[in-house]
């Protein structure tokens, strides 16, 4: 089976700064980790595994309000499994496991990947402190909607994903559990509207990412305690 992982190391020492450049997803690069002498983790590239570069920055702390955290986030591995199924079908529910517009035709499988990795690396950013974890995020579904459906009644970007939390030196599991993030999907004009606001599908869906993964860190039953509340309080713009 082949399965998109992608494993990035990231807040280091408090001196340390980190940056680079965003690079085009590639099979053929490597895994970018921390050294297992820091991070307690095995290290290496498993066979059967295809690779996305990942550019590990450090987080800007002046532009996002920050929460103290339950857990760190220092490593993390994210995977889509190759039996999900893929449909390009322009009905208003197709069939599949994933189904995704919001990036031109290619390898859908490799761009949920990415997206899941900036809607982790967002959150990141937004805490502080916890215990130093390794974060890995396997998808089961990620079901958005159709040109068709986009542009009339609108529908719910379905979105389920198993959420592991390991903690970063030992390698035992600290939090194990499926997490449901379902978003609502704009329609017709709305749609438009948002888009004009630069308020994409692809935007919005990586701040729902973010405020996920920032409550999986924070707080104790992780996105069930404040998914509902907040949906209905800011309509998960």
């Amino acid at each position: 089976m082949t399965l998109i992982r992608i494993t990035a190391a990231v807040l280091m020492l408090a001196g340390v700064s980190a940056c680079g450049n965003s690079q085009i997803a590639s099979r053929n690069v490597p895994f970018e980790t921390l050294p297992a002498a820091q991070t307690g983790l095995p290290t290496g590239q498993p066979e059967g595994y295809r690779a996305l570069p990942v550019v590990a920055a450090q987080p800007d702390l002046t532009q996002r309000p920050t929460a103290t955290a339950r857990y760190n986030i220092v490593n993390y591995a994210i995977t889509v499994p190759e039996e999900l199924s893929v449909s390009e079908a322009n009905l208003y529910y197709p069939v599949a496991d994933i189904v995704w517009r919001g990036d031109a035709i290619g390898d859908r499988k490799d761009q949920v990947g990415y997206i899941f990795q900036e809607g982790l690396n967002r959150a990141r950013r937004s805490v502080s402190d916890g215990q130093a974890v390794k974060a890995e995020i396997t998808v089961r579904r990620f079901h958005s909607i159709t040109e068709k459906t986009r542009y009339t009644v609108g529908g719910v970007h379905s979105i389920n994903f198993d959420l592991v939390l390991r903690d970063a030196q030992t390698g035992a599991v600290l939090l194990e559990r499926p997490v449901k993030a379902d978003l609502k999907a704009f329609g017709g004009r709305r749609a438009i509207n948002a888009d004009r606001q630069g308020l994409t599908m692809k935007e919005r869906i990586h701040r729902h990412l973010e405020r996920v993964i920032r409550a999986e860190l924070t707080l104790p039953n992780g996105w069930a305690d404040q998914g509902e509340r907040l949906a209905k309080g800011v309509d998960q713009i």
